[in-house]
């Protein structure tokens, strides 16, 4: 995502890139364009973030792997957003509605943002576009609804990013390893629930948590590395809000690293929203339709959704601005002709 975001900003004649920082000294004091394929383009990165803080910048795009390390992002935003800079971030997916991490949570970055004047957002693809966006623009058209289920269908065998397929999602591990979080633990998805029920004024009783996973019989290969003999191949793993009683709202993933694998789940290239009500409806929005690669092209549908969003989150008053406060979020310069004749201008 920060590959194609760093070459999105570059592109787009309205913004200007300033800076980048980096996690690893390969690829600190090289130019951020050589890093990121698209040739030099006078930005040079660095690995210490008091250079970021330092700049004259309107936006940062935080974008590292941050479900892991909830308090050191936490701490990285906060700091931004004092120092004058608003923050669009995809790095934390319960971030995407801060009121779901609690009050000390919402307090930190409300007040950043009033120290710098300054806005925060939190976007993505799948939480932050599937689970949130469509279903809120759906609503308008209902008259009832008794249910909504949003599922994101993926094949991950050329998502190359080892930590996130082995140490976040527990793929080639035994399944034993795995951490099956119970009803009323905390779990990121729950963010996206909380934000949908708001929206729709009702109230959540609880959360349940719900995993099944499938293991390789053989061993095999993917971008990431290697899936042994009896190592989780396969994972179905979905987080719901329980409203009057009954399962309401779930957001599920069914996730797998080979066709082969738990052939008998669901199949698909990207998001499904199953609306039971008056009327019943389903939405099905594939990607990577002309055979891309499908990892890929939602790394980029994600990046580039955080990318559009930095005018309207510069535009808006200080604070938390989720999804329920922004406008919506749409594209300008999307059109290759008009985006040259743009740059040209500019």
């Amino acid at each position: 995502m920060g590959r194609d975001a760093v070459r999105a900003v570059h592109q787009h004649p309205d913004l200007e890139l300033v800076g980048a920082l980096v996690y690893s000294d390969a690829k600190a004091g090289r130019d951020v364009g050589e890093i990121c394929g698209i040739g030099e383009i006078g930005v040079v990165t660095t690995k210490n973030p008091d250079d970021i803080v330092a700049l004259d910048a309107d936006c940062v795009l935080y974008m590292p792997q941050g479900e892991r390390n909830l308090t050191g992002s936490l701490d990285d935003i906060c700091r931004l957003l004092a120092s004058g800079k608003n923050v669009v971030s995809t790095a934390v997916t319960a971030l995407i509605y801060p009121k779901y991490l609690g009050e000390e949570v919402v307090q930190r970055l409300e007040t950043a943002c009033a120290e710098g004047g300054t806005s925060f957002h939190a976007t993505g693809i799948e939480p932050g576009w599937a689970a949130e966006v469509l279903p809120l623009t759906m609503s308008a058209l209902f008259e009832r609804i008794d249910s909504l289920l949003v599922q994101e269908l993926l094949d991950y065998a050329t998502y190359d990013s080892p930590q996130m397929l082995f140490d976040v999602m527990g793929f080639g591990r035994p399944p034993g390893e795995l951490i099956v979080s119970r009803s009323g633990q905390f779990h990121p998805f729950g963010a996206s629930l909380m934000l949908l029920a708001d929206a729709l004024g009702v109230s959540i009783d609880e959360f349940v948590y719900d995993q099944q996973v499938v293991v390789a019989e053989e061993a095999f290969d993917i971008k990431a590395g290697r899936i042994e003999v009896g190592t989780v191949s396969a994972k179905r793993f979905s987080y719901t809000a329980i409203i009057d009683g009954r399962r309401a709202l779930t957001v599920e993933h069914i996730t797998r690293l080979a066709p082969d694998q738990a052939p008998d789940w669901p199949t698909g290239r990207g998001w499904k929203v199953t609306v039971g009500g008056r009327p019943s409806m389903v939405l099905e929005s594939r990607i990577a339709v002309h055979g891309e690669d499908e990892n890929d092209q939602g790394c980029l549908g994600a990046a580039m959704h955080a990318v559009h969003a930095i005018a309207p989150v510069c535009a808006a008053a200080p604070g938390i601005r989720t999804f329920l406060d922004l406008p919506m979020i749409t594209s300008r310069h999307v059109w290759p002709a008009r985006r040259q004749r743009a740059q040209n201008r500019a």
